[in-house]
């Protein structure tokens, strides 16, 4: 959101198909180096890095105390001296820009090249999903009701 572009683009891959996959952007970022514009500030730079570190123990913000974790992202000198950190906890800051829209429809502030797309469901493929570790997903509220109805009657 700072620069304007994600920092694991893959340039010059948008035409080959082999190359333009969630697949390949996720080998990407676990791969290649970031990519952050020189127009940035080194502290916009710094902050950055920190949060995208690919070593999990090293991320900003990522310690086992939590505290701990919390206490470097504000210290950090992006951050510092901007945020009322305690008015943000008690959700009292107002949004640095609130656009003026006439409905809740209203899609006057998204780009046409995204809303003029025509809306596409992703397939379901039950082998990638059976591989997928469920329990990821313990304490969410939403289930489908279908999968209910199916547990339901075996």
């Amino acid at each position: 959101m700072m620069a304007g572009r994600s920092p694991f683009d893959i340039v010059g891959m948008q035409n080959n198909a082999e190359e333009n996959t969630e697949d390949y952007l996720f080998q990407i970022i676990l791969e290649r180096q970031i990519r952050i514009p020189r127009s940035l500030s080194v502290r916009a730079s710094s902050v950055l890095r920190g949060f995208l570190n690919k070593d999990p123990t090293e991320r900003l913000g990522c310690k086992l105390d939590i505290a701990e974790g919390l206490r470097d992202m504000k210290e950090h000198q992006f951050f510092r001296g901007q945020i009322d950190w305690d008015a943000l906890e008690q959700k009292a800051v107002a949004p640095p820009y609130h656009p003026a829209v006439q409905s809740d429809r209203d899609l006057t502030h998204f780009d046409h090249q995204f809303t003029d797309e025509p809306p596409q469901l992703s397939p379901d493929n039950p082998a990638v999903i059976a591989r997928i570790d469920q329990s990821e997903f313990d304490g969410f509220e939403y289930v489908n009701p279908l999968q209910m109805s199916r547990e339901d009657s075996v």
